[in-house]
């Protein structure tokens, strides 16, 4: 395969002529290509135009000689009834009516007998039968215009006896013959049709299988031209580019190229110029050694942002293999990544979009996991001599652990360390954000305060271990009775709070506090004992009994020590103690 690219014998050379730029080559495939299409389409014309002239045989003989002689037998049949009304009935009329289909009768036997002398390939007996039986019919359509109109007139039939008796003869014979025509020219008719159908059917397998056969040929051909003219020192070339990005200096397969050759050429000149820029750069590895062993990320992308070389600490951190980002788009890790669509190219006059990037900013880099990973990115511009922009260079500081410490300081800031409930402050916020959707949209919405009976109690002689378990086991209890919108928290101590939003009747809010109620009657065992503390509920409504947050859970909060002074382990609606 490589000999075709070699300075080899003068039939390689002459051949090598033919082929020796990139468009000669592409060319060659697209001529091959274009010789196997004209192949295939003479084929088909010829095909096509053998089922025409048969079709044209079909339309033009078999169908009018089937519909002629079943028309012509129709005729006669009529000419002989009409002549047997008038026989029977002394009609004048049917005499006449039948004596003038004569002539028509007459016309269809010529025009059959004319049709089937055009066709040379017909039995000589053939056209003797029409001939006979258009003279037979000449003689009887004389005798019975004579016999029958003067018998319809009144004449005594007892005088033509032998006449009638010949007509009859005469009037089977010519209708059998007619009917044998008819049915012979159907049947002959109806098989041309299965033939043609058939022909057809057989045509068109035969244009499948050669047209897969010259399609199968055509693609080894092209592909066989085109591997040993292009793709194979593509190849090497391609070989050859990331060889030498990995340090190599050596193209075996390069120098056996011909030099007269587009690729040849092209092979030629990546050699010296691997060969300059062996002579010119001295510190390319030491640069690549300090760039692979940075802690931080590095990412080098052109001017459109597609990804030309990344370090291994990058690699690290997102997963992926070296292969699997260089010449991707920027996007693939960057989920933030301003651009949007990976095909936009950014202009040098985009000052807005490069100022931007040039910016230190937290952003999210996507793993090969999908996980999204914090990081703290540094963006600069690469510019050559000129200050013109090539390119841009992504640093990027792994901050998750960073990011876990605030997180962990915003739950304790919003959250119950205990429980995990909101605390005060974010049940405040969740309550207003509540009544102000409830006031746009026009609905209820429900507070429920919460206090447990003989806590401290249990505080005290237990001791604080077992009254903050007694606590989590009250928060697993309270949101397993709520719905997924409804918010509960921890308001300090043993108080707890829940917001019902979106109630459409109160009846809702009762038939929470009933599962609350139920779920605190199961006892929850503390260092070997059962131990019961049940609740104590207020419920307070928006809009009938506050307009505004701080009422609302103060009227919750005085329903709840009425539901206390009524005993415990019930509720009270604030609006039913006015």
């Amino acid at each position: 395969m490589k000999r075709l690219f070699c300075n080899g014998s003068p039939k390689n050379k002459a051949m090598m002529k033919l082929i020796n730029t990139i468009r000669k080559k592409i060319w060659l495939c697209v001529n091959v290509a274009f010789i196997g299409f004209i192949m295939a389409t003479c084929f088909a014309l010829y095909s096509n135009h053998q089922l025409q002239i048969h079709l044209t045989h079909i339309r033009d003989l078999d169908f009018h000689l089937a519909i002629q002689s079943n028309e012509l037998l129709n005729l006669f049949v009529t000419q002989k009834n009409f002549y047997k009304e008038s026989f029977l009935f002394g009609s004048p009329e049917s005499a006449s009516s039948g004596n003038s289909l004569s002539k028509e009768i007459t016309a269809k036997i010529e025009s059959i007998t004319k049709m089937k002398r055009s066709v040379h390939c017909l039995p000589a007996d053939r056209i003797e039968s029409l001939m006979t039986l258009e003279k037979k019919y000449g003689e009887y359509a004389g005798q019975a215009a004579e016999v029958y109109p003067l018998l319809s007139s009144g004449k005594d039939p007892g005088d033509y006896i032998k006449a009638l008796q010949l007509l009859a003869a005469d009037q089977n014979e010519i209708e059998n013959n007619l009917e044998y025509f008819s049915r012979f020219y159907r049947q002959h008719f109806s098989s041309n049709i299965t033939t043609m159908m058939e022909t057809t059917s057989h045509n068109s397998w035969l244009l499948s299988v050669f047209f897969l056969a010259l399609l199968a040929t055509m693609l080894l051909v092209v592909n066989w031209t085109a591997e040993r003219t292009l793709i194979n020192p593509l190849a090497y070339i391609k070989e050859a580019v990331r060889g030498f990005g990995r340090g190599q200096r050596s193209f075996p397969n390069l120098e056996i190229m011909d030099t007269d050759d587009d690729i040849g050429e092209l092979g030629a000149a990546i050699i010296t110029m691997t060969k300059d820029l062996v002579n010119t750069t001295v510190s390319k590895a030491y640069v690549d050694s300090i760039l692979h062993n940075m802690n931080d990320s590095l990412i080098v992308t052109s001017r459109d942002f597609h990804i030309r070389s990344v370090n291994r600490a990058t690699l690290d951190l997102l997963g992926y293999k070296d292969d699997e980002l260089i010449g991707r788009h920027i996007n693939m890790i960057l989920s933030e990544f301003l651009c949007g669509s990976p095909d936009r190219v950014v202009c040098n006059n985009d000052k807005k979009l490069v100022s931007h990037l040039c910016s230190n900013a937290e952003k999210n880099f996507l793993a090969r996991n999908g996980q999204e990973i914090p990081v703290l990115l540094s963006t600069s511009c690469l510019k050559d001599e000129e200050s013109a922009e090539q390119g841009f260079v992504f640093v990027a500081k792994d901050i998750t652990d960073r990011k876990k410490a605030e997180q962990k300081l915003e739950q304790m800031a919003l959250y119950d360390f205990l429980t995990g409930l909101p605390n005060r402050m974010t049940f405040h916020d969740r309550l207003d954000q509540t009544l102000k959707q409830a006031h746009r949209e026009g609905q209820q919405t429900g507070l429920m305060f919460l206090d447990l009976d003989r806590f401290k109690e249990i505080n005290d002689t237990l001791g604080h271990d077992s009254g903050d378990a007694m606590l989590k086991k009250v928060a697993e209890r309270l949101m397993s009775c709520v719905r997924e919108s409804d918010t509960v928290a921890r308001l300090g101590g043993d108080e707890f709070a829940v917001i019902l939003d979106n109630l459409n009747d109160p009846r809702d809010a009762i038939n929470t506090a009933e599962r609350i109620l139920a779920a605190f009657t199961e006892p929850v065992m503390l260092r070997g004992k059962n131990i019961r503390s049940l609740p104590s509920i207020g419920i307070a409504l928006y809009p009938l009994d506050a307009q505004n947050a701080e009422n609302l859970l103060k009227n919750a909060d005085m329903a709840m020590y009425k539901a206390k002074q009524n005993g415990g382990n019930n509720y009270v609606f604030f609006s039913r103690m006015k």
